[in-house]
């Protein structure tokens, strides 16, 4: 298990000069309204691994290693993994995973949208919710099958029926994965909550604060001095560091953060343009619309018939925010 603020016996530090030269990419993934969870599974996910850049999510990334063995990175420290190693990722957290003398190895992974589960299932207690979701969030975990079989366990449940989908899959996969993530929250029982440090690296730690604070307040005026206080810098040092590490300024990204937001509610609602400005953060329907087709290239309206009819359409973000792998 590796924790913020100490460092197990066994984990060694990565030089951090040159850790820091790497390209940190930011991947994102989006999650259908049915399940909050995704899949990705099968022979796509049986290859070299290392070629990767570091790299973070948009949600909690749990990987199970069917076999192979490597070292994962995270931010500047490093742990062995092996044949049946469960890894638990918080989002916005920097890893990347490189395989052993270039092997051929096994991955499959889930990608969670904890806030949404935990919110909808405690609705009626919301203090509960937060608390359980900055636990969730509060370490990394890397673990054997033998160290939290329990774990393991669901893991391999979710896993398999994602992939069989049987009678009744997504009643059973909701149930699994509350019993998933409560294990996960009792072995963070011991954790203390403060601020997250990822890296070494403080502005790098700043900047992923930022982005936290970007997706929860998208809907809400959102100015650069709000986010460089966030991120403990000047507001001049925090462009500068932003787009260094982003490849994009702050208000493109929230703009980014907002369209995205808003192809959601165009596939999944009825909701008009007007609506769907106000509720991304954008003071007009036409600054909305304007920014909207900058980003994706076409009209919100061509947009949400292009998502229907075809049920697949990938909007053309920034390349340095990818859509997943």
């Amino acid at each position: 298990m590796v924790e913020n603020d100490k460092i197990e016996e066994g984990i060694k530090t990565v030089n951090t000069a040159e850790r820091e030269k790497e390209k940190v990419e930011f991947r994102y993934y989006e999650i259908p309204q049915k399940l909050p969870l995704i899949a990705l599974l099968g022979e796509r996910w049986e290859t070299r691994y290392g070629g990767d850049p570091m790299h973070f999510h948009n949600y909690m990334e749990i990987g199970y290693c069917h076999y192979g063995n490597g070292t994962m990175y995270f931010g500047n420290k490093e742990e062995e993994y092996g044949d049946g190693t469960v890894t638990i990722i918080p989002r916005n957290f920097p890893h990347h995973t490189k395989g052993r003398k270039g092997g051929i190895e096994k991955w499959e992974y889930l990608f969670i949208d904890t806030e949404r589960f935990i919110r909808e299932t405690y609705r009626d207690k919301p203090f509960l919710a937060g608390s359980m979701l900055q636990r969730l969030h509060s370490q990394i975990i890397i673990m054997s099958k033998e160290e939290h079989p329990e774990i393991y366990k669901s893991v391999k449940s979710l896993l398999e029926e994602m992939r069989d989908k049987k009678e009744f899959y997504q009643e059973v996969v909701q149930g699994e994965l509350l019993v998933l993530l409560l294990n996960i929250v009792r072995l963070n029982a011991d954790v203390q909550i403060t601020d997250v440090e990822y890296t070494s690296d403080g502005k790098l730690n700043g900047i992923l604060q930022s982005l936290n604070y970007i997706e929860n307040n998208y809907q809400n005026e959102i100015r650069v001095e709000h986010l460089a206080a966030v991120s403990r810098m000047s507001e001049t040092h925090f462009r500068r560091k932003f787009s260094e590490y982003m490849n994009t300024s702050p208000a493109e990204y929230v703009n980014l953060v907002r369209i995205e937001k808003a192809c959601e509610f165009l596939v999944k609602t009825e909701y008009r343009m007007e609506d769907i400005s106000r509720m991304t953060g954008y003071s007009t329907s036409g600054v909305f619309i304007r920014n909207f087709k900058k980003i994706v290239g076409m009209l919100p309206r061509e947009w949400r018939k292009a998502a229907r009819e075809k049920g697949d359409v990938t909007t053309h973000y920034n390349i340095s925010v990818l859509r997943g792998w």
